[in-house]
């Protein structure tokens, strides 16, 4: 396929592809030839030269690894329907269900499955290929969240298990397999996994922090661990379109683009893909298929028209995961030049009533989610607004007036009465299900000047009381407010940007909330356990994790094990060597005699160091480049030391 290739770039740090027919559009970041814009963005047109940045696609991976699975059914060593057993004898969970998850349902997020087993899942300057059997011990002693098959949750985990099926089937590393059989047939260069890519130069810079970081690898390799340049990502896209068969047959490929779901509020899951019914494409007649992926500071998009042979392909490096918009934006006009208008969605017209039907108030009270969503519904004295309250950290009140359509987002003055629909567009309904009360969200949203977004989701449930004893409670209400810190992921692990997790008490409801490097919504079990609070059918429910506290140590049941903050030995002067103990960080309160000065360290290679003020925010990590030998220490703050059994720090003051 010859190919014309310019590139566009939209803003520091994000590369992008188009691939329309026989042309290309791609990063580059030679200087620019001329000017055009993107819905009210910048964009700069250059040559390409064929040198481009490699980034990880995230969990844009999933559709790598569907489609490797894929190929293996085209020649009959594996069938969708058949239980993961039959091709990982040694997969085993503690709930006796996990018989019957299909290979299917690993690839349309219907498993059951918890979610993610993330323990060194993000790595700086490290990597390695066996996260996919860390995955499939860990299962050993999870339980599922529902019944496979009956409801869909996006399960990062699965992904890693259709991993573990290529490799035992083909008989080959997953790394080898995708370098053969993807890269090769696509006569691509660049994709690769993580493992293949560690030390290359040619890996995009990262920064978090307002600092340059060492290079960031995904050990998850079916879940995330595929790496690529925007235009190489953008050809495996192209791969989709009718009549191309380098991958996969049609029938493979119209197998993946079904949709997967069981009601209206399921997510539009295909083989894969995230969603293969974006709604104002499908209103022109247009078939689109999309798969978004992030990682701890990389984002992805990848759209692909299959019958108008568009793929789109979006990359940032640090800044926020909102690709589908700039994605979107290209694919639009990519269409235009075929003929094909889309219009952006638009609100429904709603007429704002002055009086909330009486019904209604039996949807008071509190409702959350295995995400995290916390949040209170109340009606206002007047009885004509509906309130929501964030019962986090966060204290935002939103205001919703009736409809005979559902409660809609207002904005103005509430206390005079001089609202309006608000032009973020948001309209919720109540849902019944099963004896259940859901929040249902319905938005449009404007997105950074791009193209408006439609989106429809389950947000939470109302809570029930859970009946549990005063002593009991009592246990949980003694851990109100405790932060846990990380101490069981290796040196290398990125969880240490943002390690800690905080218990909070859900008023005397028998539910806590979990928040930090992970959140939910748990049911308290006992005195030491909180199971995940699992009923809700949707992706609300992703990532569920069960917490057992014992004095004062955190497990999870994705692999983490925590120490409470007020349990931190202090670091003073006349400490001058750190022993380290593989999967046992030293967590450390900085002595006030040290407040504001610094120290310099000793180190061996496999180690690291991080320092965090009296928010939990890091101010200093050795995975910041040239940041320098002099380590600060802040007053009220914090510092860990991670490392190997056997090795040692030496401390300079």
């Amino acid at each position: 396929m010859n190919k014309i290739i310019k590139s566009i770039i939209l803003s520091v740090g994000i590369s992008a592809a188009l691939l329309a027919g026989n042309a290309v559009l791609a990063d580059n970041e030679k200087a620019p030839a001329d000017e055009t814009r993107v819905n009210g963005w910048d964009a700069i047109e250059a040559e390409n030269e064929d040198k481009e940045s490699v980034y990880s696609v995230g969990s844009v991976s999933k559709v790598f690894v569907t489609t490797a699975v894929m190929q293996l059914v085209e020649q009959g060593k594996v069938e969708l329907d058949k239980p993961v057993t039959e091709y990982i004898s040694d997969f085993k969970m503690a709930d006796d269900r996990y018989k019957d998850i299909t290979v299917r349902m690993l690839m349309n997020h219907s498993s059951g499955i918890f979610g993610t087993s993330t323990s060194n899942m993000f790595l700086w300057d490290d990597t390695d290929d066996s996260h996919a059997e860390y995955v499939l011990e860990a299962m050993k002693s999870q339980r599922l969240k529902w019944a496979p098959g009956t409801a869909y949750a996006y399960c990062n985990d699965g992904f890693d298990l259709l991993q573990l099926i290529v490799e035992r089937v083909s008989g080959m590393k997953y790394t080898d397999y995708v370098e053969k059989y993807i890269n090769e047939p696509l006569g691509t260069d660049s994709i690769r996994t993580s493992y293949g890519y560690y030390n290359d130069p040619g890996l995009t810079d990262v920064y978090m922090n307002g600092m340059e970081y060492s290079k960031e690898y995904v050990t998850a390799l079916g879940a995330g661990g595929i790496y690529c340049t925007a235009v190489d990502a953008c050809e495996y896209g192209s791969s989709f379109f009718e009549g191309d068969n380098r991958l996969l047959s049609e029938k493979s490929k119209q197998e993946m683009s079904e949709l997967q779901r069981n009601s209206d509020y399921d997510s539009d899951y295909g083989l894969g893909w995230d969603t293969v019914t974006l709604p104002q494409y499908e209103t022109a007649g247009v078939k689109t298929l999309y798969k978004s992926g992030g990682t701890t500071t990389q984002h992805t998009g990848l759209l692909v028209a299959p019958e108008e042979e568009i793929s789109v392909c979006v990359i940032s490096s640090g800044g926020q995961s909102d690709e589908l918009a700039v994605a979107e934006s290209l694919m639009n006009i990519a269409l235009e030049e075929k003929g094909i208008d889309i219009a952006e969605p638009e609100p429904p017209s709603v007429e704002l009533k002055d009086e909330i039907p009486e019904e209604y108030h039996r949807y008071e009270g509190i409702y959350g989610s295995g995400t995290g969503a916390l949040l209170e519904v109340d009606f206002s004295e007047n009885n004509k607004y509906m309130i929501i309250r964030e019962k986090t950290d966060a204290t935002d009140e939103v205001y919703f007036q009736y409809t005979d359509q559902g409660f809609v987002k207002i904005s103005g003055d509430v206390d005079t009465g001089k609202t309006d629909i608000a032009p973020d567009f948001l309209m919720i309904n109540f849902i019944e299900d099963s004896g259940k009360v859901y929040i249902k969200y319905y938005s449009i949203s404007n997105r950074y000047g791009f193209e408006k977004n439609e989106h429809t989701s389950l947000k939470a449930e109302k809570l029930e009381v859970n009946p549990v004893s005063e002593e009991v409670l009592s246990a949980w209400k003694n851990r109100d407010g405790k932060k846990y810190a990380v101490i069981s992921d290796k040196y290398s692990s990125a969880i240490y940007d943002t390690p800690f997790i905080k218990i909070h008490v859900i008023e005397d409801m028998g539910y806590v909330l979990y928040s930090g490097y992970s959140s939910g919504v748990l049911k308290i079990e006992d005195e030491n356990n909180a199971l995940a609070f699992e009923t809700i059918p949707d992706d609300a429910n992703r990532d569920l994790i069960d917490v057992c506290i014992s004095g004062d140590t955190l497990t999870t049941s994705n692999g983490w094990t925590g120490i409470e903050s007020g349990s931190y030995e202090l670091f003073t002067a006349d400490i001058k060597d750190i022993e380290l103990e593989s999967g046992c960080a030293k967590w450390y309160s900085i002595d006030d005699s040290l407040a504001n000065s610094s120290i310099t360290v000793e180190r061996p290679e496999n180690s690291s160091i991080y320092v965090y003020d009296k928010f939990g925010s890091v101010i200093y990590s050795t995975h910041m480049k040239e940041y320098g030998e002099n380590i600060p220490l802040p007053k009220n703050g914090s510092i860990v030391f991670v490392g190997e059994t056997g090795d040692t720090m030496s401390i300079s003051k």
